[in-house]
């Protein structure tokens, strides 16, 4: 799980951070929403926690420009606005919910639970989507109750696959978060190991959730 948040008030960074890194959650953070905005672009996280009133771009532009770019994570404002008509917009904005300042980290906690049960992320060490089941602790896959015997890299791009199911994930993202950032780009090993997966997680159960999407990537969809 690894969640951004773009946050310029150090002691609400801290603990956030703090709260998330308890329940073991992966947590990046940006102090304005310049820097925000790259690093929401340049790596792939579950879930943004976007601060409205930022130096250099405000929360509102950063949402607006990543879902003009079709960005699909959950976002969460944060925000002191209090009326109506404004939490509204932040809502035709693109943002997915709103936390009001002074908080409580349990009640963001409840929030960021809600929305990625929405994508069929489970918080913690298993993961499910349809009827596979990833246990990341135990490096264990299966599908319909039957376990899978998946390499080390097919686990680690099937979790990416369930992470964001139902999303369209190129094969430069894939590399990036299985092989890093420094991999080899012109190379045909996502298409490789995407085949191995189709092998162990459809084929036997004549199933395709696996999908080729045409000149883009790959996605797991029903």
């Amino acid at each position: 799980m690894k969640i951004l948040l773009i946050e310029d008030d150090n002691s609400i960074a801290k603990l956030v951070s703090w709260g998330l890194s308890n329940e073991r959650i992966y947590c990046d953070c940006a102090p304005d929403g310049v820097s925000g905005l790259k690093m929401a672009a340049s790596s792939s996280y579950d879930l943004i926690i976007l601060d409205l009133l930022l130096p250099g771009k405000s929360g509102e532009e950063v949402c607006r420009q990543l879902r003009h770019a079709n960005y699909t994570m959950p976002i969460i404002i944060l925000t002191a606005i209090t009326d109506l008509q404004s939490k509204v917009r932040l809502l035709d904005l693109g943002a997915d919910d709103y936390v009001t300042k002074p908080f409580e980290f349990e009640e963001l906690y409840a929030r960021i639970k809600a929305l990625l049960r929405k994508q069929k992320i489970e918080l913690g060490s298993v993961l499910v989507y349809d009827d596979i089941k990833i246990d990341l602790k135990k490096h264990e896959v299966t599908k319909r109750g039957s376990p899978v015997s998946l390499r080390e890299k097919e686990i680690k791009i099937l979790e990416y696959l369930v992470r964001h199911a139902e999303q369209v994930l190129t094969r430069e993202m894939i590399l990036s978060y299985v092989w890093g950032p420094a991999a080899e780009r012109f190379t045909n090993v996502v298409d490789v190991h995407i085949h191995h997966l189709r092998q162990k997680i459809d084929k036997p159960w004549k199933s395709r959730l696996v999908k080729t999407v045409s000149s883009l990537g790959y996605k797991l969809s029903k």
